[in-house]
């Protein structure tokens, strides 16, 4: 009689000439929603009667939906609102998979059952992972419904509308229902987090070092270790969105910018990525502002973050370019032993020669481009550039600073303070007449054990004064660290930038706090091995020719490379075992062993004769309480004597043939005594007797006989200093060892 009833309602809106649809639900869905009404009380309201304010959230993450429901007419008991479920969200398609289409409470028509008469009733419906809870309450105060639904197949990706199947007219009738659908799971997530950029962090002035022939960065200070941990501890990972950029600092900053452009191009390549992050400490800023502010900028730097950048140059660099002078502390001390060794390496005799004739560009790169000349003799501070040495470079790229700012790039300027004013400001400058050296002035007193050398402080770094790190038009962040500690220092600031959040880990291993090194150069046709006082080793492996690697904090520059030297950081007490290995056709060889800390250099030379594959032992102790005592031994044996007596004739330093002779005879026979107390000391492994100290003695007497008789005839037609000297070192310690 019902479905009668509809069919027969239909038929007369349809001859009134109203088009409507023959059920509310469509495929696609239609949405029907009226306007909100705020509704109180009982009073009816015009235009449209039944479902009204309706509210939705999401309740422990799934849908939570209440409206108010006023039965008024036969209509709204015969359509009563229902909850239709689908797969997906039924707007867009037209075969949406049903898994429920259920009325959530029928009400009676108040015709029908005067206890129905009650104009308006609350709805509260819960979902949950299966299904939900309907309650329902008259006037909104007396509960007559609390049911639980289970609805099977639910999954939390289906949608819900709240409908009714009232005919949809054109225009819609006041009757009809079709609410907007909804997710039954909460889709308002809170936004995806944003992959950060891939992180490229450059280095500064002798911030990367030769490995073989392949660049690293930092590994004898291993000034940015703990950023680079601190990274990784954040999430990055090495070689996918965190990459460093070792280079050749020795050359111009322009040209090395070109070789920071290529590798912005691989890291985009690696991260299928348009930008990267940028984190440039100390020279490394101004290598990143040179190719953003170049035309071959490729609007490929989302943000950028400089370290202890001198923007505006160092004076301290004022000594290394007018004389290959450094500042007496620890890094001036490390950074004149490389320049030193580079230059005699390189056919330079001096380090000034060899800053300027190879030449070294990023060191007039850094010049300050500030006042900081004082003329000592009145004191009056000069006006750059008036006699001062041109920073050109510097120039360029402080006068196209709003090629920078206007970039794009978001850019952040932390600088450095010590807090211990011992960064040079200014210089006090006297005139010289030396023909090469300190062309606009001698730093008064420079290199007196007393006074300040004409290096006056002030706050900074210690490297870079707070001036020469500001940038125009960026306000700076400045952070209480020296400039090798920034690094690690800001390592949190910067997490904090480039992602947004605070770091969860920071990892500090105070390793360049007071640092100190133990340095061994080879100036020679020899590879090395370093046995540390724990046993532990770092060099060659003689051997197999692989390396070891097993010294903390130390780095060896590889065999496969004409700048042999192991770095050590922070050394441990006692003494070091050091085996250099002759190759190639032997000859002289030359160690320099240094130890440095903040105000002490010790360095001392070794040299002696080597033939291919011989191995000679020197032995080096370590104080570091008494650095300054440091003195490397070359360990001796008839073996070794012997080699360098046929070296020196070999390279012509030992001219007479029978003077060679005498002494390849007598050390043989020291050899010879030798292989006979070895074979005492098999018979006796325990006990060492009379006879083994007899024959001891015997090598002393054989060897204090060939120094003193056959080094007597020493004449320079005969055999020249330096074998002379290489001789009779070798038998000294054979007699005193």
């Amino acid at each position: 009689m019902k479905k009668l009833s509809i069919i027969l309602f239909a038929s007369v809106l349809l001859l009134n000439g109203v088009k409507f649809a023959s059920a509310a639900i469509l495929n696609p869905y239609v949405v029907d929603d009226k306007l909100p009404r705020l509704f109180g009380d009982s009073i009816q309201l015009p235009g449209y009667y039944g479902l009204e304010n309706y509210t939705l959230d999401y309740t422990t993450g799934y849908l939570h939906m209440t409206f108010t429901y006023t039965h008024n007419d036969c209509c709204f008991a015969g359509y009563p609102p229902r909850l239709y479920i689908t797969n997906v969200d039924p707007r867009a398609t037209t075969t949406p998979t049903l898994k429920a289409s259920v009325v959530i409470f029928q009400l009676q028509d108040r015709f029908h059952d005067p206890n129905h008469s009650t104009n308006w009733y609350s709805y509260d419906i819960q979902f949950d992972a299966t299904g939900y809870t309907v309650v329902v309450k008259k006037a909104g105060i007396t509960e007559i419904v609390n049911i639980r639904r289970d609805v099977p197949g639910l999954i939390n990706s289906d949608w819900v509308s709240l409908a009714n199947l009232y005919p949809m007219f054109n225009p819609p009738a006041r009757f009809s229902m079709a609410l907007t659908p909804v997710p039954i799971r909460d889709v308002i997530l809170p936004p995806e987090p944003q992959t950060p950029d891939p992180v490229i962090i450059v280095p500064g002035i002798m911030g990367s070092a030769y490995k073989n022939g392949k660049l690293v960065i930092d590994p004898i200070l291993h000034t940015y270790d703990d950023l680079i941990a601190t990274l990784d501890e954040n999430g990055y990972t090495s070689g996918v969105d965190l990459f460093t950029f070792p280079y050749e600092w020795r050359d111009s900053n322009v040209f090395t910018a070109n070789l920071l452009d290529d590798k912005i191009s691989e890291v985009k390549s690696i991260c299928d990525c348009d930008k990267v992050d940028i984190v440039a400490h100390s020279m490394g800023g101004l290598v990143a502002r040179a190719y953003i502010q170049s035309v071959d900028y490729d609007d490929d730097v989302d943000q950028i973050i400089f370290l202890g950048t001198p923007h505006k140059g160092s004076p301290k660099d004022y000594l290394i370019w007018e004389a290959g002078k450094f500042e007496p502390d620890f890094r001036g001390l490390l950074t004149s032993l490389f320049f030193e060794a580079e230059a005699l390496r390189n056919g330079y005799t001096t380090i000034f020669n060899y800053i300027h004739y190879r030449p070294i560009l990023s060191v007039q790169e850094l010049l300050s481009i500030s006042d900081y000349l004082k003329d000592d003799d009145t004191g009056i501070i000069r006006q750059y550039p008036n006699n001062y040495p041109r920073n050109f470079f510097l120039e360029s790229l402080n006068n196209n600073i709003p090629s920078l700012l206007n970039s794009g790039v978001e850019v952040t300027n932390i600088v450095g303070n010590s807090g211990e004013n011992k960064t040079i400001e200014k210089i006090r400058v006297i005139p010289t007449d030396h023909a090469v050296f300190w062309e606009h002035g001698k730093p008064e007193g420079f290199g007196a054990i007393i006074g300040d050398s004409g290096l006056e402080r002030g706050i900074g770094d210690d490297t870079v004064t707070l001036a020469g790190s500001s940038l125009d038009g960026v306000v700076g962040e400045e952070i209480l660290a020296s400039h090798n500690r920034i690094p690690t220092v800001a390592a949190n600031r910067i997490i904090k930038i480039i992602t947004g959040e605070d770091s969860t880990t920071n990892i500090d291993g105070s390793s360049n706090i007071d640092p100190k090194v133990l340095l061994l150069q080879l100036l020679s046709p020899v590879d090395v091995v370093v046995i540390a006082p724990d046993g532990k080793k770092i060099g060659k492996n003689f051997e197999t020719e692989e390396e070891y690697n097993e010294i903390p904090s130390a780095f060896y520059s590889g065999y496969k490379t004409e700048d042999e030297y192991i770095t050590i950081l922070n050394p441990i007490d006692g003494e070091y075992k050091v085996e250099i290995q002759g190759i190639d056709n032997g000859g002289e060889y030359r160690v320099l062993t240094s130890y440095v800390s903040d105000n002490i250099l010790s360095t001392k030379e070794i040299s002696g004769l080597t033939e291919p594959g011989q191995i000679t032992t020197l032995s080096v102790g370590v104080d570091n309480n008494n650095p300054e005592d440091i003195e490397p031994e070359k360990v001796v044996t008839s073996e070794v004597l012997l080699n360098d007596i046929l070296k020196s004739y070999e390279l012509g330093w030992i001219t007479d043939e029978k003077l060679r002779n005498r002494l390849v005879e007598k050390t043989k026979a020291i050899i010879k005594i030798e292989e006979k107390i070895e074979k005492v000391e098999e018979k006796n492994k325990r006990n060492k007797d009379k006879k083994i100290e007899q024959l001891e003695q015997k090598i002393d007497k054989q060897a204090a006989k060939a120094l003193l008789i056959e080094l007597k005839g020493y004449k320079k037609d005969k055999i020249n200093e330096q074998a002379y000297n290489i001789i009779k070192g070798d038998l000294e310690w054979l007699i005193n060892n």
